[in-house]
């Protein structure tokens, strides 16, 4: 290999001085007649500089998707998969042609991330999905990434992170309809990982912040959401470009793009929100994003993470009053990180709108027992922990509720 590299340099060398160096043009033939069609072709690949079709960023895509879902989960929702595949279909309709047929897959992983393996394919984690706080912000966030597919920024990237190798050969199989090299698909499922970690480049993410940002305002969406998208990630993660969200190390930090878009949205979009309406946020974005934002709660409620459980369990109080599990866990770290009467008092509140909301929610029953206990309210603890052991006699702490209803009684 390192001696065909060695050829196919030559052989450029020659190429861009064959009038004054004669001798060259020779050695060219000579290595051309040793290594055979190959060589020419590998020659004329770097050249002429060809750029990867719409045939190959397709299969290249597809695999890499193929080998990603074979290694990672998705989100088990037919309908929240729908949903956000309806924004991107919305997105499309006025975004930069490409022969492709759209897709978007939810990642079951609890990172702020989006990405795209080219080809039309789109990736957004479910920890992004659970965060944004509108349909807006998420809609910023599909534009962000179909503006990668319109302006082929993963071939792009591709051609420069791998130029030669990649490009010979797929020139090596221009004329055939033969199955792309293993190599060459590896290295483009490389590429593709990278680019989901540390961006495709900040000049490229700029690019695609921007593009991004007029799909969303051509889609009859408030541009004013974008810069507040980034607002959501800044507040979680910070202004460090070098952390775990869709704006990796190679992006643009968060408040330069905060700024960046702020500016935009005054010079080029004020007219699309003068004297109309455009779209913020969605019942359905709240009912069908409601079991991530609940499922990311209890993840971080479960690691102590518990200013970022409380977020989630509000969100999702607000979208559902009728589901007991966000007050429930409100209660929970009301008790956890408060102290005396006050914490007491506002964590029954929560407890109590978690039996309200189903009365036959066995977990919120002991909370509220053993928070009345400990605010001295025997009576209504025995009550309150009582119903707990009727609905759950087989829990694995029902002898030492039972056990703690007796000493109470005796008070």
């Amino acid at each position: 290999m390192f001696a065909l590299r060695q050829c196919v340099a030559l052989a450029v060398g020659c190429t861009c001085s064959l009038i004054l160096m004669t001798a060259c043009a020779e050695q060219v033939a000579m290595l051309k007649g040793s290594a055979g069609s190959t060589l020419e072709t590998l020659t004329r690949a770097v050249v002429e500089r060809p750029s990867l079709g719409d045939r190959e960023e397709q299969q290249m895509a597809l695999e890499s998707a193929k080998k990603f879902e074979a290694e990672n989960e998705m989100w088990n929702d037919v309908l929240l998969e729908g949903y956000v595949g309806g924004i991107a279909q919305r997105l499309v309709a006025v975004a930069r042609p490409r022969p492709f047929a759209y897709r978007v897959r939810i990642v079951k992983n609890g990172s702020i991330n989006a990405f795209t393996f080219g080809g039309g394919l789109l990736y957004v984690h479910a920890g992004l999905l659970g965060r944004v706080d509108n349909e807006a912000q998420l809609a910023m966030v599909l534009a962000h990434e179909i503006a990668h597919v319109t302006e082929r920024h993963v071939p792009r990237g591709i051609e420069a992170a791998y130029g030669l190798q990649v490009i010979g050969q797929l020139g090596a199989k221009a004329t055939s309809s033969a199955r792309l090299p293993a190599e060459a698909l590896q290295k483009a499922y490389d590429y593709s990982m990278n680019a989901a970690v540390n961006g495709h480049g900040r000049g490229l993410e700029t690019e695609a912040d921007e593009v991004g940002l007029e799909y969303m305002t051509r889609a009859g969406y408030d541009p004013r959401e974008a810069p507040r998208t980034f607002g959501v990630l800044l507040k979680e993660y910070g202004d460090s470009s070098a952390l775990k969200n869709f704006f990796w190390e190679n992006h643009p930090t968060n408040t330069a793009r905060i700024e960046r878009t702020t500016q935009l949205v005054k010079d080029k979009y004020a007219d699309s929100t003068s004297g109309r309406s455009p779209v913020v946020d969605t019942d359905e974005f709240r009912q069908r994003t409601r079991s991530i934002v609940v499922a990311l709660g209890i993840i971080d409620y479960n690691q102590r993470r518990l200013d970022g459980a409380r977020a989630m369990f509000e969100k999702a109080a607000r979208a559902d009053a009728a589901d007991p599990r966000p007050h429930y866990y409100l209660g929970k770290i009301t008790l956890d990180t408060g102290t005396g009467r006050e914490a007491l008092d506002g964590a029954i509140a929560h407890l109590v709108s978690a039996t309200a909301a189903n009365p036959s929610y066995a977990p919120a029953y002991r909370e509220l027992g053993l928070a009345y206990s400990r605010q001295g309210e025997s009576a209504k603890a025995v009550d309150a922990l009582t119903r707990y052991v009727t609905l759950a006699p087989n829990s694995d702490d029902a002898g030492q509720i039972q056990a703690a209803i007796r000493q109470l009684q005796r008070r």
